[in-house]
């Protein structure tokens, strides 16, 4: 929970007209004698460059300052500065106030650094649409969170032909470590976003010693579509563990057509080592896993411990799911249930770095398929597990 503003706080601050007036439009940042290009032909990069400025030098003075995005298409060449502070961007919906990123930006189109403070609301994100091309070379980011954020609140927000990451919190710029804590997000919309290796979604952490890690993270109503590369996932880069978090009505889907070397859901990574544990993901939909990988995978370096109490409800399925269901390479004290998994290969893999897993299909366990290693079997809890599910060894790690 938020520790020093509620939610209901906190909109009623958003809509407040006395707050509103005090905002900074866009249009007003064109410079002497110019205006600011609402078709999106026009280069709207130095508007929003030095409104951006101006909203971080009232923040140092212990201002607020929120950015408005009014009706209209704005064509953003160049990346503006990162806010110094807990920055606030507001449109007047997605139908209405969108940025177009051109095929030659390059590098982050909203970013924050260290915005984490005891007594205000963090950075804010309400009502735009972003809209990149899958044309450009460059690799392009919509909303990163650099070292230490808190208090973070995304509402309405949709990010389109992306070519690079839609949402990436836990990565050092400034410090030595990263982390997001007690922070909101709802509605949104992720469609045909990411790069090869590149998530559309990742929330990780960094920093090593007597350090935190992204905790307490409330997310709801995100739809992925059709990702370039992975669509999402939670691993931990740091010596703090990465917890205490809840995604309610998450959907992911492939593409119907071609195929990419990625998971759509992952928890864990096999390299990074630091732990997640305690996430919980409900009314979860994964639709057509991409042929090679898994709708959800989780997984942990040789010998490290695995991502634990993870918690799972929702469903499989799809009209090309041309990949596995789910995925265990390394795992312990977690549960899945599962409406139905529906996949063209196997629909259950476990490896043998697992324990203590419940699988849960409502009766349907026995229509499954699985790959289950010998020694994780003994292990699995299952109403038709034991009499059902086939021994396999060496799989996985």
């Amino acid at each position: 929970m938020i520790r020093n503003i509620s939610i209901i706080a906190l909109m009623c601050w958003l809509a407040n007209p006395a707050v509103a007036s005090d905002r900074l439009n866009i249009l007003k940042y064109a410079g002497a004698g110019k205006s600011v290009d609402r078709t999106g032909a026009g280069d709207a990069s130095q508007a929003l460059s030095t409104a951006i400025t101006a909203a971080n030098e009232k923040m140092s003075r212990g201002e607020p300052a929120c950015i408005y995005i009014p009706p209209g298409t704005y064509r953003i060449v160049t990346a503006p500065p990162p806010f110094v502070g807990p920055g606030c961007i507001v449109g007047d919906g997605t139908s209405q106030s969108t940025l177009s990123i051109d095929p030659r930006f390059r590098g982050d189109l909203f970013a924050w650094s260290e915005a984490w403070f005891p007594t205000a609301p963090g950075p804010i994100v309400i009502g735009i649409t972003i809209r990149g091309s899958r044309k450009t070379a460059e690799l392009q980011n919509a909303l990163v969170f650099y070292d230490r954020n808190d208090e973070v609140f995304i509402d309405n927000v949709d990010i389109r032909n992306l070519h690079g990451r839609a949402l990436y919190s836990g990565v050092t710029k400034k410090t030595s470590q990263a982390y997001m804590r007690e922070s909101h997000m709802r509605s949104m919309r992720f469609f045909e976003d990411g790069a090869p290796g590149v998530p559309v979604v990742e929330f990780n952490s960094q920093g090593a010693g007597e350090t935190d890690a992204t905790n307490e993270v409330r997310l709801s109503q995100l739809d992925i579509f059709g990702s370039h590369g992975p669509s999402f996932i939670i691993r931990n880069n740091g010596s703090g563990a990465i917890r205490d978090m809840t995604i309610d009505a998450l959907r992911i889907e492939g593409l119907q057509v071609g195929n990419v070397p990625a998971d759509l859901l992952t928890i864990g990574d096999p390299v990074m080592k630091g732990n997640v544990n305690n996430i919980v993901f409900r009314s979860l939909e994964l639709i057509n896993p991409y042929e090679g990988y898994a709708a959800l995978r989780l997984t942990a370096p040789p010998g490290v411990a695995a991502p634990y109490q993870i918690t799972v409800d929702g469903m499989i399925g799809g009209g090309a799911p041309r990949g596995q269901g789910l995925r265990i390479d390394a795992g312990r004290m977690s549960t899945f249930r599962f409406s139905g998994i529906h996949t063209f290969d196997t629909n259950v893999v476990i490896g043998r770095a697992v324990s203590d897993i419940v699988l849960d299909g409502g009766g349907q366990e026995a229509q499954w398929t699985y790959k289950v290693d010998s020694v994780a079997r003994r292990t699995i809890l299952s109403p038709v597990f034991r009499a059902a599910i086939p021994i396999e060894g060496g799989v996985g790690n």
